[in-house]
């Protein structure tokens, strides 16, 4: 059981509008290990990803997960994968605080992680803010605080360092390392180069 891939995909091809944007794609994913979509605007990166979660229909092949043709929603022990897409899904009219300990609390999060998840990404001068008065580069920082502390150890991630400036970016690449060194695994579209030494690069287009 312990050799079977997280998810794997054969042969997977898919549409939108009713044309075809990538076919034949294959790929496996084992534990500890990160995968890069690459690719230009508009090549399938993001429709990709949602069709490895359900959200998009595949027109052929197939979608693995632990070997099963069934996407794990459900877990009792907790969430075993984390999805951070274009939009932030967080509570506009709640506080920054009260967004975290929402998750944290559904989760059963000790508040010692929530809170080095805070200290990490320097976040403690905004925890009292409600969400709408952050910027977007505020509200993308404060999506990655939630997903390092979400016990997932799957992450399928879509274009995650958007809207971070440079410093950002880099603790973000930081924070998939340390993800991956901790036998997490990833799955991110990205422009960005990231060295994660246990890594593979899929490109489409």
């Amino acid at each position: 059981m312990t050799n079977i891939p997280l998810i794997e995909t054969n042969a997977l091809s898919f549409e939108r509008g009713g044309r075809e944007i990538a076919s034949n794609i294959s790929i496996v994913l084992n534990k500890g290990e990160a995968i890069f979509v690459k690719g230009k605007n508009g090549s399938g990166k993001t429709t990709f990803l949602r069709c490895l979660v359900g959200f998009v229909p595949i027109s052929s092949g197939s979608i693995l997960w632990w070997g099963k043709k069934t996407f794990p929603f459900l877990y009792k022990k907790g969430p075993i994968v984390a999805w951070l897409g274009h939009l932030n899904a967080l509570k506009s009219v709640m506080s920054v605080k009260d967004n975290l300990n929402f998750y944290a609390d559904i989760w059963r999060v000790e508040r010692k992680i929530v809170n080095n998840a805070i200290e990490l990404l320097s976040f403690e001068q905004y925890l009292d803010f409600p969400v709408s008065w952050l910027s977007a580069g505020e509200k993308r920082r404060l999506s990655i605080i939630r997903l390092m502390f979400c016990p997932a150890k799957v992450w399928l991630l879509d274009e995650p360092s958007s809207f971070l400036d440079e410093f950002n970016r880099e603790q973000l690449k930081k924070i998939m390392r340390n993800h991956v060194d901790s036998e997490g695994s990833i799955i991110c579209s990205t422009h960005d180069d990231i060295n994660i030494s246990n890594s593979k690069t899929l490109i489409l287009g």
